[in-house]
């Protein structure tokens, strides 16, 4: 079965001037269910302006991976206890990985 995720979008000036969330992403199983869920701003009740469909294709995989890296003349590591943050495909053709090093409690605290 098919997950289906609805990002919609509020320009309502009461949604903007609150603070609230303008935008929200509702993800939903079944396709008859879904437009009334995504046609609600759930923080403020407006209705939305923009809605578009996705389909998730496959679950994504986050990896933590170490950001150690060596100096071959002092045979010394460097950056231990950082680490780089990875989200990727199950079948790991696309792989993103975050442009800066992060302590373990760092990373877990994004990773989830």
């Amino acid at each position: 079965m098919d997950k289906i995720i609805f990002r919609a979008e509020s320009d309502r000036v009461n949604a903007k001037s609150s603070g609230t969330e303008a935008i929200w992403y509702t993800v939903v199983s079944e396709l008859n269910e879904s437009e009334v869920l995504a046609s609600i701003n759930p923080w403020n009740r407006d209705e939305a302006v923009l809605k578009k469909k996705l389909y998730l294709l496959d679950d994504c995989v986050i990896a933590i991976r170490s950001a150690r890296s060596e100096d071959r003349i002092e045979k010394r590591d460097y950056n231990k206890g950082y680490y780089f943050i990875e989200i990727m495909n199950q079948d790991e053709s696309i792989k993103l990985s975050s442009h800066r090093i992060y302590s373990w409690e760092q990373a877990i605290e994004y990773s989830f």
